[in-house]
C-alpha cells in the first residue's frame, strides 16, 4: 500500500472535480452560516417571520 492507502504514492493530486466540489461545499457552508446568523438576528429583534 502507498502513503494514501490506495496503492498510490503520496504525490497523487486529486481530480479537478474534487477541487471544485470543495469550493462549492465551502460556499454552501458560508451561505448556511449567513442565513443562520440572519435568522437569529431577526429572532432576537422580535421580527422573525415578518420581513416587510
Amino acid at each position: 500500500m502507498g502513503a494514501d492507502g490506495y496503492g498510490h504514492g503520496a504525490d497523487v493530486e486529486p481530480d479537478g472535480w474534487y477541487r471544485w466540489g470543495r469550493v462549492v461545499l465551502y460556499a454552501e457552508m458560508v451561505i448556511a452560516t449567513l442565513i443562520t446568523v440572519f435568522s437569529l438576528y431577526l429572532a432576537f429583534q422580535g421580527t422573525a417571520g415578518f420581513l416587510a
